[in-house]
């Protein structure tokens, strides 16, 4: 049975795969299970906070895979990283941006996914501008150290803007002369989801094996189906 690994790759992409096969399927996977929905959701009304959501998933991960280290009990730390990273062109101080990261990890991404919805310092709105940040006044100047009140998000600006960081990190990955990057890429793909592991053996009704193949997004699963008596 073939198994689906990404919405265009079999698991035969990963039989003896090049490192370009290992590009093309973590490529594929970002590109059409999270920036394509998410840009579905912006072409509906009243749709981006739940696009913002989703986009929300990608600074953790963008950070683990540039320095090629998983976040296992540093997700705050390498969601705001990650953040930083994307938004590092905004003439923001890198303190500031650093900020902003951390406030949306536990306003956003934790309001979101622990509360079902955004904690108040959160809002969204159509501007010239990704993100805009209040802050207090300290003897009529902006106190860039103080606390922040709140965060106002340009959905459809910050998805242009996760876009463009995307696809800077694979034209990177593409380039061969990058060899380090490359190999280091690749061997921590394989730690997250080693396609040469044998999978789990799933146990499915006959009509179901018969007319269903499972896509299992943790690499290659090598799954034996069999009927249920």
């Amino acid at each position: 049975m073939a198994i689906s690994i990404s919405p265009s790759f079999r698991d035969s992409k990963l039989d003896s795969p090049s490192i370009d096969d290992v590009i093309d399927v973590y490529e594929d996977r970002v590109r059409n299970w999270l920036l394509a929905p998410a840009k579905v959701l912006l072409e509906q009304e009243h749709c981006e906070p739940a696009a913002f959501c989703i986009l929300l998933t990608y600074f953790e991960g963008a950070c683990s895979y540039a320095r090629c280290q998983s976040s296992k009990n540093r997700s705050k730390e390498f969601f705001s990283r990650g953040f930083v990273d994307v938004f590092k062109s905004s003439n923001v101080p890198e303190t500031l941006l650093l900020r902003v990261g951390e406030l949306l990890y536990s306003d956003a991404r934790c309001g979101f996914f622990h509360d079902g919805m955004f904690r108040e310092r959160v809002y969204f709105a159509e501007m010239n501008r990704d993100i805009v940040v209040t802050l207090p006044k300290k003897d009529g100047v902006l106190d860039f150290q103080g606390e922040i009140a709140s965060v106002l998000i340009d959905v459809r600006r910050c998805y242009s803007a996760v876009l463009r960081h995307f696809d800077a990190a694979i034209t990177r990955l593409r380039d061969h002369q990058s060899v380090p990057e490359r190999d280091a890429f690749v061997g921590f793909f394989k730690s997250q989801c080693d396609w040469e592991k044998v999978g789990p053996v799933i146990g499915l009704h006959e009509p179901t094996a018969q007319n269903c193949e499972r896509a299992l997004a943790g690499g290659r699963q090598n799954a034996a189906d069999f009927a249920v008596r």
